[in-house]
């Protein structure tokens, strides 16, 4: 188990654009190529195939604010994926703001963190940064 195993194993998925991995700071960075269809999932389970446990992962997401199940959701495109939106108590976002920005194609940042494998909630990705992506 090494970080040259991690990184062609995340390299293999297609959507990749880079990987770096540093395993005395236990990070991996992965750079996602533009209108990807990459889940956070699939790179934890390449993570976790090789030896390695994931932790909380810094995201960028771009999708549509929706509301799901009574709470703000983030639904990404041409994945099937969401992920439920909470507030960084840290930064400068607030529920407001991501109230304001439902229906929209919004660009988050943020920290999602690990969660149980067979969990059936939404992760929740705690926003710490929102833009409004301009029309298409």
């Amino acid at each position: 188990m090494c970080a040259h195993a991690v990184r062609v194993a995340v390299k293999k998925i297609d959507g990749i654009d880079s990987v770096q991995v540093s395993l005395n700071r236990g990070v991996v960075v992965i750079r996602l190529k533009p209108e990807n269809r990459v889940t956070l999932e699939q790179l934890r389970e390449a993570i976790r195939r090789n030896g390695f446990t994931p932790k909380e992962a810094d995201v960028r997401a771009r999708g549509t604010v929706v509301q799901d199940s009574g709470h703000l959701a983030l639904a990404l495109p041409g994945i099937g994926a969401a992920f439920r939106l909470t507030v960084d108590s840290q930064a400068p976002a607030t529920i407001g703001e991501l109230e304001r920005v439902r229906g929209q194609v919004v660009t988050l940042e943020g920290r999602v963190r690990e969660t149980a494998r067979w969990a059936t909630a939404l992760p929740s990705l705690e926003a710490h940064a929102i833009s409004k992506d301009a029309a298409r």
